[in-house]
């Protein structure tokens, strides 16, 4: 587990060593203002003074970034920035992930000397850099129960049910579809975070009442990991069609089966017009829905127009809307659209989260 005064803990090293190594690289000093602020109700690691700029830079320090949804950590420093004026400072940016920052507009600085700072009169663009295999180490921390798969899908019944934290093990168990024994070590990781207060250490609560502490840092935090930590567990693979109006002919209900990503994006909000797919299907259902999509592997040099991924669900799917029962959940609608770091997906992504999870 990982208490919060040790990961404040790591966020200050990676943030010392970012500042440190583009000065060894470029005699370029930052200036840090100020730790652990606030925008609103958002959380800020840290106040960046570039030297000579009229601004500070509102930065967003992690760990381990390469495992972290690159389209979610965009999207949450536009929330805590203006346009031009957030940075991500990290262990290491890769140059892949360089250039999606830098055509986002984001800027950064990492542990190893790789940077983009856009701020008159400085500008850097440095690629490149490889962290020694000790340097990564020194940044892993160890992760908790909640954010592994079983953990996250306990995680995810919580978000989508506050009520369900005061709930019986058993009860979420059922829920969240995971074993009994996996509920209460989860739990103890996100009081020991500081996810979940416990009615100890609250005035006005009952003993050993539980309450989410931070419905949106909780969401921000699993949305980020989704892809690598649960959804790629689940992908059963990805298709392709030359018709990208294919999905506008299937009925998801036939197949047991639910819309995510870009159609369940559309039809939660008529904003996005669907290009790619997400569709969480049983792999006992999906020959039949490849048939009548008329849906097939790209080939091994082929870059599809359209790709559908097909993924089985693993959450409970009993509707708890009859009008969108052919939709995946907002939350997982929501990190499907963040996992792209596609701007017109998280613009749509916000406006589904604006009006079906906060």
């Amino acid at each position: 587990m990982v208490p919060p005064m040790n990961r404040q803990a790591t966020e200050q090293g990676i943030l010392v060593a970012a500042i440190d190594a583009i000065h060894r690289e470029v005699g370029l000093q930052l200036e840090i203002v100020e730790c652990e602020a606030k925008a609103g109700d958002k959380h800020i690691s840290a106040i960046i003074q570039v030297p000579g700029a009229r601004v500070c830079l509102a930065a967003e320090v992690k760990k381990w970034t390469a495992h972290a949804s690159l389209g979610a950590v965009i999207n949450h420093i536009n929330q805590i920035a203006e346009p031009g004026c957030g940075m991500l400072v990290a262990d290491y940016v890769n140059p892949k992930m360089g250039e999606e920052l830098k055509k986002a507009g984001i800027q950064f600085i990492d542990a190893v000397g790789n940077a983009y700072i856009n701020q008159r009169p400085t500008y850097v663009y440095m690629k490149g850099n490889k962290p020694a295999p000790e340097a990564q180490a020194k940044y892993r921390a160890k992760t908790g129960r909640a954010f592994h798969p079983a953990g996250m899908k306990v995680v995810l019944a919580f978000l989508r049910d506050r009520e369900l934290i005061n709930a019986r093990y058993r009860n979420i168990a059922e829920k969240a579809q995971v074993a009994l024994g996996a509920v209460g070590p989860v739990i103890k990781d996100l009081i020991a975070q500081g996810l979940v207060l416990q009615g100890t250490v609250l005035q006005g609560m009952k003993k050993n009442q539980r309450q989410l502490a931070d419905f949106d840092r909780l969401l921000d935090k699993w949305v980020e990991v989704y892809p690598h930590k649960l959804k790629e567990k689940y992908k059963i693979g990805t298709f392709t069609t030359d018709d990208p109006d294919w999905w506008k002919a299937i009925n998801p209900e036939k197949f047991n089966a639910l819309w995510g990503g870009e159609v369940a994006a559309y039809k939660y909000t008529t904003y996005l017009t669907p290009k790619n797919a997400a569709v969480y299907i049983n792999k006992a259902d999906m020959a039949k829905f490849l048939r009548a999509a008329r849906l097939r592997k790209p080939g091994p040099y082929e870059h599809p127009e359209v790709q559908v991924d097909l993924i089985e669900p693993f959450w409970d799917i009993t509707p708890v809307n009859e009008e969108k029962k052919d939709l995946a959940p907002p939350i997982i609608t929501y990190a499907d659209l963040l996992e792209t770091a596609d701007p017109r997906n998280l613009d749509t992504a916000n406006r589904i989260r604006e009006k079906y999870i906060d």
